[in-house]
């Protein structure tokens, strides 16, 4: 006599949950490694947006670049003599003149959007206006008193740009796209 019903009951309920679970590993095998890759956050140059820890989705690839995006970029590719991630705004596009008044950045003489949550601090550094260069973008970290970006080692060219943030998903309390 069998313990968990008749014969092949056992059966039709792993057939009926096979389909469902087979769909939702493909979804996130879709998700989390071809249409997006994960990262931690790593530092505290992007606060008060994204925190030490957090864990985001990155695009890969990115279309076309806006001011505001959030991107990462290889590290290596920078020539900053260390490895891994970097994420930065984008501050200013390929043709664009900018200049960073004590941190607060000036693109083509407008004042950068009081809508994106920037630290700052009185000594913050100071740039004199460029134009960026064709194929490059000037990047920004939102906390600039503790942010290594553009305004130390100046445009960053287009390929070493590897995708846009668009979703943090760690913590929980915390959930939601990337601004």
């Amino acid at each position: 006599m069998p313990v968990f019903g008749p014969a092949g009951s056992g059966d039709r309920l792993a057939r009926r949950l096979l389909v469902p679970l087979t769909v939702l590993l493909a979804v996130l095998v879709l998700v989390f490694w071809v249409l997006f890759s994960p990262i931690k956050i790593s530092g505290d140059s992007m606060l008060p947006g994204l925190h030490h820890g957090d864990r985001v989705l990155v695009t890969r690839g990115y279309g076309t670049l806006s001011r505001g995006d959030v991107v990462y970029m290889d590290a290596s590719a920078l020539r900053l003599g260390h490895g891994g991630q970097v994420v930065k705004r984008v501050a200013a596009l390929p043709g664009d003149t900018i200049l960073v008044r004590r941190g607060r950045a000036v693109v083509n003489g407008v004042p950068e959007n009081d809508d994106i949550p920037v630290r700052l601090s009185e000594d913050d550094v100071s740039v004199a206006e460029i134009t960026v260069p064709a194929d490059h973008v000037y990047v920004l970290g939102d906390n600039r008193p503790n942010s290594f970006d553009s305004r130390f080692y100046g445009p960053v060219p287009l390929s070493a740009v590897h995708g846009r943030l668009v979703f943090r998903y760690t913590p929980v309390t915390r959930l939601g796209t990337v601004d």
